[in-house]
């Protein structure tokens, strides 16, 4: 397996090798993309208006607990709705965190699964290693602060790229799979060193079944 030798980011632009990273346009397309597993990563590079991202931006977590769901589509998305609306927090910060989570749910249901949600305040280099993670479809957004890094340990390049996730991108990570090729992995951000903090959305999709076609055993690293 090839190691990371460098940090560098992929200039904006660049279209990544598809049988690694797609594009979509929506999140109804990247869960449906992500379904079908031809690449192990689907993007979808969004822009929020630029009241939403300032509302973001100025949120106090220094008291925010970290919140974590599991179960159903409908008792997920209820009992987030709850919790946030039980925050001090702008109505557009908590109206645009509903409205993702609500539309992956959507876009995911016919699967019937099983979701398990993180919204997380970040301000440490926790898992600061590139990995893959034990679980069938991973969807990850940051809300603020830098956002998720990956890399394509099978690219053509001498020195894989380490590509970022720009603030309120969504990427929808393929878990690890027995029998193919493992090259997408990614990871935090390394931000210790600064003092900066990461409002971060984690919400994973367990398909029923998927579990015995997967690898049992810890989380992949790679570096």
């Amino acid at each position: 397996m090839r190691a990371i030798m460098a940090e560098r980011s992929v200039a904006e632009g660049v279209v990544p090798d598809p049988t690694a990273a797609r594009l979509c346009s929506g999140l109804a397309e990247l869960v449906a993309e992500a379904g079908r597993e031809k690449a192990e990563l689907a993007l979808w590079n969004r822009t929020l208006s630029q009241h939403s991202a300032d509302a973001f931006a100025n949120l106090d977590l220094c008291v925010f607990e970290d919140i974590r769901l599991q179960g159903a589509g409908v008792e997920v998305l209820v009992t987030l709705e709850s919790k946030l609306n039980s925050l001090n927090w702008s109505r557009l910060v908590v109206e645009q965190v509903l409205e993702d989570v609500r539309a992956i749910i959507d876009a995911s249901a016919f699967w019937s699964p099983h979701y398990a949600l993180r919204l997380e305040s970040v301000d440490d280099d926790a898992c600061r290693k590139f990995h893959k993670d034990r679980t069938d479809i991973r969807l990850i957004t940051t809300y603020r602060g830098a956002g998720t890094q990956w890399v394509d340990i099978a690219s053509s390049e001498s020195e894989p790229l380490i590509q970022d996730l720009a603030t309120f991108d969504i990427g929808a990570f393929l878990g690890r799979r027995d029998g193919r090729a493992q090259r997408v992995f990614h990871r935090s951000p390394p931000i210790q060193s600064s003092d900066l903090s990461r409002l971060v959305l984690v919400l994973d999709i367990e398909r029923p079944g998927w579990v015995s076609h997967s690898l049992k055993g810890a989380v992949q690293r790679i570096t």
